[in-house]
C-alpha cells in the first residue's frame, strides 16, 4: 500500500514532517550521535504549538528503537 503525500492537506504534511524529525532524533540517540539534552534543547527552542507533539513522538520512537 502506498500513500501520495501530495494529496494531504498542509496541516497533515506538517504533522508528517514533525514525526520525521522526531524519528530522526530517536535514530541519532540509538546510534550515539546526539544526546537527549541536546535534543530536548532543540525541542524546547521550537514554538509552543509543536513542543508537545515533538516530545510525545520522540519518546514514542525512542521507545520503539531502544527495545
Amino acid at each position: 500500500m502506498s500513500y501520495n503525500l501530495c494529496n494531504l492537506s498542509r496541516a497533515e504534511k506538517y504533522q508528517v514532517q514533525l514525526e520525521y524529525e522526531a524519528s530522526f532524533w530517536a535514530y541519532q540517540i540509538k546510534r550515539g550521535k546526539n544526546t537527549r539534552e541536546a535534543i530536548y534543547d532543540a525541542i524546547n527552542s521550537r514554538p509552543l504549538s509543536e513542543r508537545d507533539t515533538l516530545k510525545a513522538k520522540f519518546e514514542q520512537y525512542l521507545g520503539l528503537m531502544l527495545v
